[in-house]
């Protein structure tokens, strides 16, 4: 799930990065002509959003087991989801990442989502740079199992600390969803505190970019 609350500087300073070891397989980063993104894993690629594809995503979104503990846990009508589709391509347009679209590479269509994104509840008056980042994933239920959330997780948060220079990234979840705190700790994210998101208790943990550098080796640029 995703949304939650507080806010902080969100940006770091330069900083000099290390080879990447020999041998080791890392996930990789595409830039395409035109401002396009597409991040790599051995199973998926996240990629730019299409203006249609809330087609696709509408089936997910209004799965009641996906939405089971996403806010209220109400699945969402196809509007919601053309909205969410609009929110996505206007974020990569002003700020170059969002909640990347995720396809398998054995084929087929959209299973879900996975990046990042501004704290939405941040008042209106705080500069868009200042918001905290948050960290999100969906996956449609047949996909459910494969440890695919967290592989796409694992790349969102090296584009987030290495291309966009977040200095911490967050991410929240209900209590009661384990599989996707499971999936913070993976990713060796910390818990901080028991917070609400619009009046939900959620648990919050963070990531922080030194930290999260010193578990995986640097990201390299792939050649297109």
């Amino acid at each position: 799930g995703h949304l939650f609350q507080d806010r902080g500087p969100a940006r770091r300073q330069d900083r000099g990065r290390e080879p990447a070891g020999q041998g080791q397989r890392v996930p990789r980063i595409f830039a395409h002509v035109g401002g396009r993104i597409r991040l790599e894993t051995e199973r998926l690629n996240l990629c730019n959003w299409e203006a249609d594809d809330w087609l696709e995503f509408r089936a997910i979104a209004g799965d009641p087991h996906v939405m089971r503990y996403i806010g209220a846990g109400t699945p969402w009508p196809a509007e919601s989801s053309r909205q969410f589709v609009e929110r996505q391509l206007a974020l990569f347009d002003e700020r170059a990442f969002c909640l990347w679209k995720l396809l398998p590479k054995e084929g087929g269509g959209l299973i879900g989502f996975c990046g990042l994104q501004p704290l939405p509840e941040t008042p209106p008056e705080t500069l868009p740079e200042s918001r905290e980042i948050e960290i999100g994933w969906w996956l449609a239920r047949a996909w459910w199992g494969l440890g695919l959330a967290t592989e796409a997780a694992r790349v969102a948060l090296r584009d987030g600390f290495g291309r966009a220079r977040f200095e911490r990234i967050v991410a929240i979840a209900q209590p009661a969803n384990t599989a996707s705190i499971g999936i913070m700790r993976k990713l060796g994210m910390r818990f901080e505190r028991m917070t609400q998101s619009r009046g939900i208790p959620v648990v919050r943990y963070a990531s922080l970019a030194a930290v999260f550098e010193e578990m995986l080796p640097a990201t390299k640029p792939a050649n297109t």
